[in-house]
């Protein structure tokens, strides 16, 4: 009897590891998370203005439509991707907020860029989803957000996550440098966002960080039964899409359709 009580005690201990662990589950309420520290250390961009600021530098009577961007694994700084992208949404009129991933203390690296590595700390996705849903609420509470325009946007790891988290209520999604491609991993094979949620995807014909059998794909191929959803490839071979025109225009594009003018 004592067997078995230890066998279900265990059983019970193992489960609950597996729920932990896969990051479809894991939400802002994640007992003992620092995902907080993602929110404290964003880097902001007030709408029209190309200098960041923190999120407590916040100093404003309006409110504005808001841009959540998610950045890539290595960080904010690095990749000159992440700031680019968000000037450009801050020079659409939106105000734009950062999560700085990293500075989590409950976060390991991800990835290696320099050799082109990643999946070195599989647990960082169900954290990338859960500073979206975190980013999302604290956005929501306060008094300079519009109410209404919240769009999100994504790059490389950060566009993975825009495309898996399945939270509603966002104006429209861009995915950046991302196939929604992994035939090895259904989590990771898809669109999980909501089929009515707008969504722009942007990659290379040609991504280097890609070159795996089981992640070459378009998320365009993946837009089936989602009516507001537009795919763009770049020509050519690259990761980061913010060099090229054809790619910014889209965004622009995107924003201001979706975006209700004042």
């Amino acid at each position: 009897m004592k067997r078995k009580a230890l066998f279900i005690v265990l059983a019970s201990v193992l489960f609950g590891v597996v729920l932990v662990s896969d990051p479809r589950l894991v939400t802002a309420e994640t007992p003992g998370t620092q995902v907080a520290q993602s929110w404290e250390r964003a880097v902001v961009y007030l709408p029209h203005t190309s200098q960041p600021i923190s999120i407590d530098q916040i100093k404003t009577d309006k409110a504005y439509p808001v841009a959540i961007f998610m950045h890539g694994c290595d960080g904010i700084a690095p990749n000159p991707d992440n700031h680019s992208w968000a000037k450009l949404l801050a020079s659409e009129g939106l105000l734009v907020v950062m999560p700085d991933s990293l500075a989590r203390t409950d976060r390991k690296p991800s990835c290696d860029p320099k050799n082109k590595k990643s999946g070195l700390f599989p647990a960082v996705h169900g954290m990338r989803l859960e500073e979206i849903k975190y980013a999302s609420e604290q956005i929501r509470s306060m008094p300079w957000f519009d109410g209404k325009n919240l769009f999100l946007m994504g790059f490389s790891e950060g566009a993975m996550a825009v495309v898996r988290t399945k939270l509603s209520g966002f104006q429209g999604v861009i995915s950046s440098s991302w196939t929604c491609t992994n035939t090895k991993t259904p989590s990771f094979d898809g669109i999980y966002l909501p089929p009515e949620t707008p969504l722009l995807t942007l990659s290379y014909e040609e991504d280097p960080h890609y070159m795996e059998e089981h992640t070459k794909g378009t998320c365009a191929q993946k837009m089936a039964g989602r009516a507001d959803s537009h795919h763009v490839t770049v020509p050519g071979t690259g990761h980061g899409t913010y060099d090229s025109k054809v790619a910014r225009e889209a965004v622009v594009e995107f924003i201001k359709r979706l975006l209700p003018s004042s």
